[in-house]
């Protein structure tokens, strides 16, 4: 391990001792470990997530990334060549392979902190959650992965791979053991606020997290022909539903002190915003446009969350320029720039994917549950029916408003609880308010206008909700709904080298990495349009 270093924190937090030499470092080696004491690694290591999931510190290192091109969010702008494997799906070995080796190198972390369970019970537990977290990322990119005898480091080069809907049924366990572990730990045993940069410290929190992510987990596999598994899903479902501890009630996020400092800032706003002390935008900031899709989501439907998503841009039509959204087409083969008669729109500098460099990054939106939620009610997963599973869809909505204008000066409002009472001070409730009011007529908004059958019914407005609230923040998810429901329908170019007919692949293929050291071990007849074994509905 490399030497320990000194987190930097927000001013109302302590300056804790954890075991990298930056928190945004993701490239320690887990196999040049000394001993390190559970409770000095934990905030490094929840911090390397935060930038493996939302960030990443360059090209290929963050999930999020990857999935904004895969799910539709995002496009190539005509001012940089390359994205051919983005554009066209034709993926190798080589494809986001970091992804695979940072992901593990994380999990090692992790694992380092529940093998010290007997001293540090509560850093355990939540080593024990974020395990399944990441565990859960490898899984739905690539499938059968190394699980039950990975994280061996030199005992065990070589590790055997597990079944992937074997490992999901595992996610569960883990998850209920890990609540378990801190109904169980012992007073004095706690966790400090600047060693947990995620609850500060709050069990009650890590165990609505454990709880949530049981939801998530549970929804990717429930569509299958499988008899056997979906009466273990029902099963499961309905003792989560009457989990003691109840669900999350505001967006997870990380924030580990983020700082407009070399090597502290927000890693999604340091690789597309400004870097440290700059005055130009990355040029990152210029590769990559919102697709027309998903801006036509917004302006079709009189959503204003778009003026704090992308820049205005301006098209020229019969010598009169239009100012307007300017996109582009998934895998367009000659997507717009930024001169001449098109000027295509890029992330708003200071909005809600730029917040800052300070802003917390995302582990888990709570909008996200919250349409999971409703679209369990709706398919009977959950008791309450289509009554409970509108409610739940209305507060899914109310969320992804108050989080896109969230400012860093309302970041301490709670949006869960609060929801019900929240006033139209609350930033994004008015404009919520005025998006519902506005599409009274909209089935794509109005939950009771939405279709009872057909085209997987209300679920189908749900996912069609979560896609929009999950766009560039939590794309991941966004592309597991796409794969396990085929909702909603974006664009792609015929540039796809895809076979399928919605011309997208379906996971990533295993690393070169693998390839190279583990090969023998490697399930064969893999491409990259081979299902996850939840996804079975096109």
């Amino acid at each position: 391990m490399k030497p320990l270093f000194k987190v930097f924190v927000a001013a109302a937090l302590a300056t804790a001792t954890t075991g990298c030499d930056s928190f945004l470092d993701i490239n320690d080696n887990p196999n040049q470990l000394t001993r390190v004491n559970g409770n000095a690694l934990l905030a490094s290591a929840l911090a390397t997530t935060a930038a493996n999931y939302t960030g990443g510190i360059a090209a290929g290192t963050n999930y999020n990334s990857y999935t904004s091109f895969a799910t539709g969010y995002w496009g190539k702008s005509g001012t940089v060549s390359g994205f051919s494997e983005e554009r066209t799906y034709n993926y190798s070995t080589n494809t986001q392979q970091n992804l695979w080796n940072n992901t593990y190198d994380n999990l090692n972390d992790y694992n380092l902190i529940q093998k010290q369970s007997a001293v540090y019970p509560n850093h355990a537990a939540i080593a024990r959650i974020m395990k399944v977290y990441n565990f859960l990322l490898l899984v739905d990119q690539y499938g059968n992965i190394p699980y039950s005898q990975a994280l061996q480091a030199a005992t065990n080069t070589a590790p055997a791979y597990d079944n992937a809907a074997d490992i999901y049924k595992d996610f569960i366990v883990q998850l209920k053991g890990a609540v378990a572990d801190i109904d169980a730990a012992t007073a004095g045993t706690a966790v400090s606020a600047s060693e947990d940069i995620v609850f500060r410290g709050n069990m009650t929190k890590w165990k609505q997290f454990a709880n949530s992510l049981r939801l998530r987990i549970l929804l990717r596999e429930s569509q299958t022909n499988d008899a056997a598994l979906n009466t273990y899903v029902q099963s499961e479902m309905a003792t989560l539903q009457t989990a003691t501890d109840g669900f999350i009630t505001n967006d997870v996020v990380v924030q580990p002190g983020y700082a407009a400092n070399s090597n502290q800032q927000n890693p999604f706003y340091n690789r597309y915003g400004f870097a440290a002390g700059a005055v130009n935008a990355t040029s990152e900031y210029s590769f990559v446009l919102p697709t027309n899709y998903i801006i036509a989501q917004y302006v079709d439907n009189n959503d204003p969350r778009v003026t704090q998503l992308y820049r205005v841009g301006k098209r020229t039509i019969n010598n009169v320029e239009v100012a307007g959204y300017v996109g582009t087409d998934l895998g367009e083969a000659n997507p717009p720039g930024f001169s001449g008669a098109t000027i295509a729109s890029r992330f708003l500098q200071g909005g809600t994917f730029l917040r800052g460099a300070n802003a917390p990054t995302v582990l888990m939106l709570l909008s996200e549950h919250l349409f999971s939620k409703a679209e369990a009610e709706t398919r009977g997963l959950f008791t309450g029916g289509n009554a409970a599973a509108k409610t739940d869809f209305l507060d899914g909505i109310k969320a992804s408003f108050i989080h896109t204008y969230r400012t860093e000066t309302s970041l301490a409002v709670i949006v869960g609880a609060s929801l019900a009472t929240s006033s139209p001070a609350t930033p994004g409730v008015a404009q919520y308010n005025t998006y519902i009011a506005a599409n009274a007529a909209n089935p794509n908004v109005n939950f009771d206008l939405a279709p009872s059958a057909g085209s997987l019914g209300k679920q189908a407005v749900i996912l069609y909700q979560k896609y929009i609230a999950e766009n560039t923040v939590a794309s991941t998810e966004a592309w597991a709904d796409y794969r396990r429901s085929a909702q909603p329908k974006f664009k792609v170019s015929l540039q796809s080298a895809s076979p399928r007919a919605d011309k997208l692949p379906t996971r990533l293929l295993y690393p070169q990495t693998e390839v190279s050291t583990n090969q023998s071990n490697i399930p064969t007849g893999i491409t990259q349009f081979t299902p996850i074994f939840w996804d079975v509905v096109d």
